[in-house]
């Protein structure tokens, strides 16, 4: 089947994953993309993922997954997400890059994905409070950064680094003695060697 025949009835079956206005992020794609494949026991490690945007073209492989934010769909993702499927965990050598087995998993993860509610925003909302989370958090440590600990919680980091450096300097001392007799016991016997020695 040419790919365009291929990819019209694909648009045909999931029309339901088609955009209907509003874009998906790139944020929102990897989420998915690690979702899905989390979900359907796909490891994507050593997989690089990629956005891209403009005239280029969208490609799942064994080991690459690029997504053109400007076409991306669910259905598209779905679609690349299923070539990298294909190569990686049924590991054929691959006949045709469109044939029977990656419309059977490309359709599984469709299904899944409409189960999920992604094209309702469920991942988007995901990312955003992700993202409101994140926010809180670099601004925590940013008051944290800006005051200074208390002066008691100043005392006892300091009574803490006396302890572990004098704890060394015990330790040390002890590993010192110990060279130092080593040494005194061999210029010793390398005096009585020199003393015997015609």
């Amino acid at each position: 089947m040419p790919a365009y025949q291929y990819y019209a009835e694909e648009r045909e079956r999931w029309a339901a994953l088609l955009p209907k206005g509003g874009r998906i992020g790139a944020e929102e794609a990897e989420l998915g993309i690690k979702t899905l494949a989390a979900h359907f026991g796909l490891s994507l490690k050593h997989v690089d993922i990629r956005f891209t945007r403009g005239r280029r073209w969208s490609k799942g492989g064994r080991n690459t997954i690029i997504i053109n934010l400007g076409a991306a769909s669910w259905l598209l993702i779905a679609h690349e997400v299923a070539h990298c499927y294909q190569e990686r965990k049924l590991s054929r050598p691959r006949q045709r890059w469109h044939n029977k087995a990656h419309r059977r998993i490309t359709d599984r993860f469709c299904s899944w994905i409409l189960t999920q509610g992604w094209m309702e925003g469920a991942l988007a909302h995901e990312v955003a409070l992700e993202g409101l989370q994140r926010e809180a958090r670099a601004k925590e440590e940013r008051r944290l950064a800006a005051e200074p600990p208390p002066i008691d919680e100043r005392i006892a980091h300091r009574q803490a680094q006396v302890k572990r450096l004098e704890t060394k300097i015990r330790t040390l001392t002890t590993r010192l003695r110990t060279a130092k007799r080593s040494l005194a016991a061999l210029e010793r016997v390398a005096a009585k060697q020199e003393r015997t020695e015609p």
